[in-house]
């Protein structure tokens, strides 16, 4: 008896030892063959209650996001490795506002539009504010605590993701920083993500394993699953959303423009919408928010045209990913705000 228990504990034993083996083997085979990128920040990358009620970029740190290392200045900017953290005594800065698109996680520094837009902008600072997490009402606690203290700020580029409408991100944000505000009533995904042990498990799997993302990406096309949820947010019924961003943006724009500071607004596009531009729904975004921003007095920049139709949609976006910038896409998008932003100096 005791003989045949421990041949079925070492039968158990083997077997377990055989699939770890299996999955350590095809996790270093999506490694080194497949281009999945890891997903999740380290806490340290933010603090709390940084810009008002916004949280932040922790300021001179060094952390993960996306599986890469980041830095910060002493605003808590996103700037290079090895760059000057401190404000450097040029006269006159570009501030970019934005989340995790404007953020550029998984792509170097350099590589991100605001790096380069640093190269292309010599003489003049560029603050990349963005802060992964942030919605409209983010970018106006933003200016109102920053501006006022930062005369160099000569203009201003909001790049406005799709997300923008909902605090969904900043949710999961805030319970990095254990800010326990409610930010409205959470969906059903955000439920789930509110038992401690499935949000805990995903966290780890994401900011681990890419065979689990990649199996993940596969099972759910992510790509097209998140499209599909963020134009939700622009369908009937949601009208009262989209507008109160709207107003948040032109409230940005009139508290900059009360300091002499003009600002272009860019809506960054989704993979589908460059994939998919025969669809009618890629077309409803940023239909409804062009419509809104002009009534508003706003011009907003729609990027779409810029990217290659005869490329890949996907080689602009991070692989399987639904919204956030390769460095090719970076590398259209610092070309669109380059020419936005010589063309403030002839208006």
């Amino acid at each position: 008896m005791i003989r045949r228990r421990l041949g079925e504990l070492l039968l158990v034993l083997g077997s377990l030892a055989v699939v770890a083996l299996i999955g350590g083997a095809a996790e270093l085979a999506v490694r080194i063959f497949s281009s999945v990128d890891l997903v999740g920040n380290s806490r340290n990358l933010f603090v709390a209650k940084a810009w008002g009620k916004s949280h932040g970029n922790a300021p001179n740190v060094e952390a993960i996001s996306f599986g890469a290392r980041v830095y910060t200045d002493s605003n808590g900017f996103r700037v290079a490795q090895g760059a000057d953290r401190n404000d450097d005594g040029r006269s006159e800065a570009i501030l970019l506002l934005g989340d995790s698109v404007g953020f550029g996680p998984a792509v170097s520094e350099p590589e991100t539009y605001a790096g380069l837009l640093r190269t292309r902008f010599p003489a003049q600072r560029v603050y990349n504010s963005s802060v992964i997490g942030f919605a409209t009402q983010d970018y106006r606690n933003f200016v109102e605590a920053f501006v006022p203290a930062h005369p160099e700020v000569s203009s201003a580029v909001l790049v406005y993701c799709l997300n923008d409408v909902t605090t969904t991100s900043a949710r999961n944000i805030d319970r990095l920083v254990g800010k326990d505000e409610p930010a409205g009533e959470p969906s059903l995904t955000e439920r789930l993500r509110s038992w401690t042990w499935i949000s805990d498990a995903n966290d780890y799997l994401r900011s681990r394993s890419k065979l689990y993302l990649l199996i993940r990406h596969r099972l759910l096309g992510t790509q097209t699953r998140d499209w599909k949820e963020v134009l939700r947010l622009y369908a009937d019924g949601r009208e009262a959303d989209v507008e109160q961003a709207v107003r948040d943006v032109s409230e940005v724009a009139e508290l900059l423009k009360q300091r002499g500071i003009p600002l272009v607004v860019v809506i960054a596009p989704f993979e589908y919408q460059l994939r998919k531009p025969e669809d009618p729904d890629s077309q409803v975004p940023q239909r409804e928010l062009t419509e809104l921003m002009s009534r508003a007095g706003l011009e907003p920049i729609d990027p779409r045209p810029a990217f290659a139709a005869d490329h890949p949609s996907s080689d602009y976006y991070l692989a399987y990913d639904a919204m956030h910038f390769s460095a090719a896409g970076h590398r259209v998008m610092a070309d669109v705000i380059d020419q936005a932003l010589r063309a403030l100096r002839t208006r």
